[in-house]
């Protein structure tokens, strides 16, 4: 099995343990405060159902990878402008399908892990429209992973606190980072430095990566000969959560989660620099 194999197959593992969760919360629970920021639970479902993979990757394989009808251009892409839409349109999927919410999802996850079974071996690299700019078809499934796997997160820890992401989620979810540090770390004029902090990352042995804060924004990078202004140090599960802006690096620090070799103090700096999410 190769890696995209092995990644579909995460994908339908994933899939079957959440919907299988969902389908024993009662209808009360639809309405409790999921841990996104004014969306309930049912709020993220409609966010997850509304997702509309399989198009995008089917008309990228015909070479097509223009937005489809009703989707932004990409040469009008806005940030913050995607983040609402991406808001709202969560909320508008939850009220269109009502009662038929949780189905009309478990449908469309089934039909996206059979396009997923369908791509040929030398068809992975071929790209396909994405609102910031166009992707390929091995990152829009990481990227599908990643999204049902954190969401996932987001319904389940409101219930069950002690809730974590699965160990082969993780290892997916640090190879999409570079998306949600783009988001949380917006240009700031303000560093005329490039500042880089560098994390040791335990997961499957030892990874070490740079992330980059300049005027530009946010990036993640290859570690380089260049000194960071931070070094620290979290297993794959903690670093994740952080740049997905699930947990503060100030509250893993105070876990014991997190460690500087540093002072304590440079989680918070690394933290104030947080813009969005």
């Amino acid at each position: 099995m190769n890696q995209h194999e092995n990644r579909v197959k995460i994908l339908s593992e994933e899939s079957k343990s959440f919907i299988g969760y969902l389908s024993q919360l009662s209808l009360e629970d639809w309405d409790v405060p999921s841990a996104c920021a004014g969306w309930s639970v049912g709020d993220v479902l409609g966010h997850l159902t509304g997702q509309d993979f399989s198009l995008r990757i089917l008309r990228g394989l015909q070479g097509n990878i223009s937005a489809p009808d009703g989707s932004p251009q990409v040469d009008n892409h806005d940030e913050d402008n995607f983040a609402k839409s991406i808001f709202d349109r969560g909320i508008a999927t939850k009220l269109q399908f009502g009662t038929l919410l949780l189905s009309t999802f478990e449908q469309r996850v089934s039909d996206i892990i059979e396009v997923f079974k369908q791509v040929k071996s030398d068809q992975w690299e071929t790209l396909c429209y994405w609102p910031p700019g166009p992707e390929k078809i091995s990152t829009m499934l990481d990227m599908r992973i990643s999204e049902l796997t954190m969401h996932a997160w987001d319904i389940r820890s409101r219930f069950e606190p002690d809730y974590h992401l699965s160990h082969e989620s993780v290892a997916v979810l640090m190879d999409t980072v570079n998306r949600a540090v783009r988001r949380a770390f917006r240009p700031d004029p303000g560093i005329e430095v490039p500042e880089r902090y560098r994390f040791i990352i335990d997961h499957d042995g030892e990874r070490e990566v740079d992330i980059v804060l300049s005027k530009d924004g946010g990036s993640v990078e290859s570690v380089s000969g260049d000194s960071p202004v931070a070094m620290f140090r979290c297993d794959g599960d903690t670093y994740v959560m952080m740049m997905y802006g699930r947990i503060k690096p100030t509250v893993a620090t105070a876990r014991r989660l997190l460690t500087c070799d540093n002072t304590a103090d440079m989680a918070l700096e690394f933290e104030g620099r947080f813009k969005g999410g």
